[in-house]
C-alpha cells in the first residue's frame, strides 16, 4: 500500500500571517484537528487546534487584559505552528506512515512531492483503510482461522478447502495475535448460509479464532 493511493489530495490549509483567533475560528468551520500551514503555495509548516486552544486557555487563566488582547490580536499561526513537521513522501508505504506516526506521536502527515505539499494522511485516511479491507460498507461475514505450521503451505490449504464450499471471498489477510503472536487469516466473504459454512469449516479441523456474521 503506497501513501499517494491513501491520503487526503485535498488538505485544508491556512496562511501562516493568520491571526490565532481567526485560525481557531477557522478550525471549527473546517472541523479538523490539524491543518497544514502554505503561503503562496509553499509548505511552511503545521498547527494543531489543541495548540490554539492551549494557548487561548493561557491567555484567559492569566486574566490579564493585555495577555488575551495579544492572543486575539497579535498571536499568528506562524508563532505557534511546528516549523519543521515531520513528513511522508508521496511513494512511501503505509508500513512506513505508521512506523514515524508511532515513533514521532504524530495522527496527521503531511505528504510531499518534490518540495510541494500534494496531500495528507492522518488517522481518519487510516481508519477508511481498516474499513476498506473489513468490508465495512460491503455487508460482508468474516472469519479468522488460527495458522499453524508452515504458512505457506497452510493457507493454501485453508483456501482450498474453503473454495470448496463456494464461497464468495471478497477479501484476505493475515495478523498476528497481539499477545500469542500466531498469526490468523482473516476471511471476508459473502454467504447465504453462514452457519452451515462456519460448521463446515471447523469440521475440516481448522480452529476459528473469530466468527463476525453481518447483521442487516
Amino acid at each position: 500500500m503506497i501513501v499517494k493511493n491513501w491520503m487526503s489530495k485535498h488538505p485544508d490549509t491556512i496562511s501562516s500571517d493568520l491571526s490565532a483567533k481567526e485560525a481557531m475560528i477557522l478550525f471549527e468551520e473546517n472541523r479538523v484537528p490539524f491543518m497544514a500551514v502554505v503561503d503562496k503555495g509553499k509548505f511552511k509548516g503545521l498547527i494543531a487546534r489543541r495548540d490554539l486552544r492551549e494557548a487561548a486557555s493561557w491567555a484567559i487563566a492569566t486574566q490579564d487584559i493585555y495577555e488575551i488582547q495579544y492572543f486575539n490580536e497579535r498571536l499568528k499561526v506562524k508563532d505557534i505552528m511546528v516549523r519543521k513537521p515531520v513528513t511522508l513522501s508521496i511513494n512511501d508505504t503505509v508500513e512506513t506512515a505508521l512506523e514515524k506516526g508511532k515513533q514521532f506521536g504524530r495522527s496527521f502527515l503531511p505528504v510531499m512531492e518534490d518540495g510541494n505539499l500534494v496531500g495528507t494522511l492522518s488517522n481518519r485516511d487510516f481508519s477508511y483503510a481498516l474499513s476498506q479491507l473489513l468490508g465495512g460498507d460491503e455487508g460482508l461475514h468474516g472469519i479468522s482461522i488460527e495458522i499453524t505450521g508452515d504458512t505457506k503451505v497452510t493457507i493454501n490449504k485453508i483456501l482450498e478447502d474453503i473454495f470448496k464450499l463456494g464461497l464468495q471471498i471478497q477479501g484476505l489477510f493475515t495478523l498476528k495475535d497481539p499477545d500469542s503472536k500466531v498469526k490468523r487469516l482473516t476471511i471476508r466473504f459473502e454467504a447465504k448460509c453462514f452457519k452451515r459454512i462456519t460448521s463446515l469449516i471447523q469440521e475440516k479441523g481448522y480452529k476459528l479464532v473469530e466468527v463476525m456474521k453481518y447483521k442487516q
